[in-house]
């Protein structure tokens, strides 16, 4: 174990310290006289058009483009959340009174907090602060609406606003510390007042403007006096009609184009503007909120000026993908151009120029489909995880009903014909997990109903999945009478498309049912929490069949008492762990902390029980340090990179040198909680619970369980391997799901593989059972077993 550990480390340092560094321009190749950043909320890459938007469609052909995730403190980004982020580097939110809006209007709308009463009483009005004057709150203000009529009437004091941002529980478990690019600059002139929440501070010259003026001469003059200038163009905003159910955009369609008409001069006349200043300008447009009850969608990014002079992709650290950035990349990027240090608590990273972008049109044609993609998948995983648990319970409920809720049961005729039918749901639902990466093999983005498309395409993959899993030589349904095979099959699959997608760029990962999209914005590149769950589950099951099957061929024609065996054993589940942790936790291919945390102890532990090494407190402990080992050790390598390279591992060790790093573990260990009694997923453990005791119980009157020797009609040397390969995934599985921030999603997500698969077993136990020659159906023999190249492992 100690060699393990000593090689592992190795392995690691070499992966971290061979992993290509970003290429960039020299720091001063970024710096600029001054910055303008122009906030278009609700403005999306369908929007832009030669025709329609030519100012934008010609800054676009000459400057690098992305795609921007505007995700804030809340789920749906509105203005002031979109400012408030904006300007704090880092996910924060306006605590508008949109979550307690009552059914009756309001007389006022007051600051977050504050209600109209008498000085002195609770939730008054400070005398300092005034009541917004202005139309009636309605109930009609549905989602973002609310805001955006409070950033009209409402924010005649910016520094109370800011104050109500920091003081939000959402933005403080994020470590956000709204208008800190404001604090840093010192100085800031912002056109419409919604844009005031990203800059307004104690100390910070502040010049506010309403709206920009018509004059170019004037328009000019406002980026003048400070190095930063926001703009917030709200046009779109104005265009907004509430809808019932809520729509696309949250716009009406003929007030929508004249708006962008409207804002595209706009946009015209401050690129008019730059060109009049002296030295040099990074101008950067940034889609900044959805608006009024419009759903969350990816936006649009542009960057023009130092360091961004050639067309190309952005992209950033924080994403780790092209052409993906986050608004909270926008404080860094300002910082960086004029030549200011990052605060401690600002979360996102530069933007970086990556090379490869096709012609302007293919660009856009290609940020569009993006953000359908990320919609598509934003608005189908719940109804997905509804119907996996829905899958799997189905299975469970035929499996009772096929092989009877006791094992030592007899089986009906009438029923024994549904076994097949009963293998086929199993192994159906058993390859549903993988189907998921496996559809975004076919372009359903493309298609007009996307959502059909993905849905077509995930049937598509399980048919495929479960064909090779059944027509192959190593299935009974070949005339071959191997039990294991199908369901090696399709954890040999799993691994595999898992495997291969992140080393090929994680793009199956991306918009896969259980994977991520831009949109929530918790990952864009490397494994997600359920997918490195996914992995290590069927990983240990498989390894743990593989090892024994190559220790029991090296021990053949050996009379040593089984210990080249237990070598060869013990080797194979080191060497697959080893390798399942590199691909798991290296920051150029699967980047998941919590994962490596989680893998590398399940693989020890599996190691020791396939060797017979005595599990003792001690050794468990000694398990589960060596994977904080490990951890720490990939973490302060990444650490050690340049800011901007680092990933997820590296940045929280910087937050554990500047005191931040209690906001991540704070935020993580809430989502936890918020899955347990929130997620459709967690429904999945009753299923695997009921499942379990199934399957595992004692027969009655009397004999093993499925997993208890010759329960399963293996022989108890394969039952224990069997077991041993689930116990380490079981320990694996509860670490991760108590390291991640997906929780009980985790080792649901598991249960959605492995539970098919053990009924699948179940099922052929039963029927082999009944077929052996003179046997009577539910008694016999409980081993069959087929020579493979002198094996006896039954397969």
């Amino acid at each position: 174990m100690r060699r393990a550990a000593v090689l592992l480390l190795a392995l690691l340092s070499l992966l971290v310290a061979g992993a290509p560094a970003a290429a960039g321009a020299a720091e001063d190749g970024w710096r600029a006289d001054r910055v303008l950043v122009v906030g278009v909320p609700g403005l999306v890459w369908d929007d832009v058009d030669p025709d329609r938007t030519p100012a934008l469609w010609e800054l676009a052909d000459t400057s690098p483009v992305g795609t921007v995730s505007v995700r804030a403190a809340r789920s749906t980004t509105c203005l002031l959340d979109g400012w408030a982020t904006l300007g704090a580097g880092n996910r924060a939110r306006f605590p508008a009174p949109d979550e307690l809006l009552p059914m009756v209007p309001l007389p006022t709308v007051p600051l977050p907090g504050e209600t109209p009463g008498a000085e002195g009483e609770p939730g008054a009005v400070p005398p300092e602060v005034p009541t917004p004057a202005g139309p009636p709150a309605s109930p009609e203000l549905s989602h973002c609406g609310l805001q955006e009529r409070l950033a009209q009437v409402g924010l005649a004091d910016p520094l109370s606003a800011v104050r109500a941002v920091a003081e939000d529980g959402a933005s403080a478990r994020f470590g956000a510390e709204p208008g800190v690019l404001g604090t840093a600059v010192g100085c800031a002139t912002v056109v419409g007042r919604a844009a005031a929440l990203a800059v307004a501070a104690p100390g910070v010259a502040l010049t506010r403007e309403d709206g920009l003026p018509a004059d170019g001469a004037a328009a000019a003059a406002l980026l003048e006096p400070c190095p930063l200038t926001l703009v917030s163009l709200d046009g779109l905003v104005d265009a907004g009609v509430p809808a019932p159910e809520g729509s696309e955009t949250g716009t009406d369609p003929g007030s929508r184009e004249a708006a962008l008409t409207a804002v595209d001069a706009q946009v015209a006349q401050l690129r008019a503007a730059v060109a009049a200043l002296p030295g040099e300008t990074l101008l950067l447009v940034q889609g900044i909120s959805e608006v009024n009850d419009g759903r969350p969608q990816l936006h649009v990014g542009i960057a023009s000026g130092p360091g961004f002079t050639d067309a190309g992709w952005l992209s950033s650290a924080s994403t780790g993908r092209a052409p993906f950035t986050q608004l909270i990349d926008v404080a860094p990027t300002v910082l960086r151009a004029l030549g200011l240090e990052q605060p401690a608590s600002v979360n996102g990273q530069p933007l970086t120029v990556v090379e490869g972008r096709p012609g302007t049109a293919g660009a856009v044609a290609e940020l569009d489909r993006a953000n359908t993609a990320a919609v598509t998948h934003h608005r189908s995983t719940g109804t997905f995880f509804i119907g996996l648990v829905v899958v799997q319970a189905a299975v469970v409920v035929l499996g009772m009903l096929v092989l009877g809720l006791t094992r030592g049961a007899r089986v009906r005729p009438s029923r024994a014909r549904w076994r097949p039918v009963l293998r086929l749901a199993a192994l159906a639902a058993a390859a549903l997990p993988v189907a998921t990466y496996l559809a975004g093999l076919v372009p359903w983005e493309r298609a007009g109903s996307p959502r059909w498309a993905l849905a077509g395409s995930l049937l598509l993959a399980v048919a495929v999945v479960v064909a090779v899993a059944v027509l192959g030589p190593w299935s009974r349904w070949a005339g071959r009478r191997r039990r294991l095979g199908p369901p090696l099959v399709v954890l040999a699959v799993t691994v595999a498309t898992l495997v291969g997608d992140v080393v090929t760029g994680s793009t199956l990962e991306l918009d896969g049912l259980l994977g991520y999209d831009a949109i929530v914005a918790g990952r864009f590149t490397g494994y997600g929490n359920l997918s490195a769950g996914l992995l290590s589950s069927a990983a240990l099951v498989g390894t743990a069949v593989v090892a024994t099957l190559a220790g029991r061929r090296a021990e053949r024609g050996r009379d040593d008492g089984g210990r080249r065996a237990r070598r060869v054993t013990g080797a194979v589940v080191l060497g697959a762990g080893l390798v399942t942790v590199a691909v798991v936790g290296a920051p150029g291919l699967g980047r998941d902390f919590g994962g490596v945390l989680a893998v590398l102890p399940g693989f020890l532990l599996l190691a020791m029980l396939l060797t017979g090494v005595r599990v003792t407190v001690v050794r468990l402990a000694a398990v589960l340090a060596a994977g904080v080992v490990a951890v720490g050790a990939l973490a302060f390598l990444d650490w050690l990179r340049p800011p901007a390279e680092r990933s997820h591992l590296g940045r929280f060790v910087e937050q554990l040198l500047t005191g931040e790093a209690w906001t991540v573990v704070s935020r993580k260990a809430s989502a936890n909680l918020g899955i347990l009694f929130g997620s459709a997923l967690a429904w999945m453990l009753p299923v695997a619970l009921v499942a379990a005791i199934w399957l595992v119980r004692r027969r009655r009157p009397r004999g093993p369980g499925l997993l208890r020797d010759g329960g399963s009609g293996l022989r108890p040397a394969d039952a224990a391997v069997l077991r041993a390969g689930l116990v380490a995934a079981a320990l694996s599985l509860a670490l991760g799901a108590a390291v991640n921030d997906s929780g009980v999603a985790l080792p649901a997500t598991a249960a959605a593989l492995l539970v098919p698969l053990l009924v699948d077993l179940a099922a052929t136990a039963r029927q082999e059972r009944a077929e052996a020659p003179g046997g009577v159906p539910g008694e016999g023999d409980d081993r069959v077993t087929v020579g493979s190249r002198g094996s006896t492992w039954n397969t």
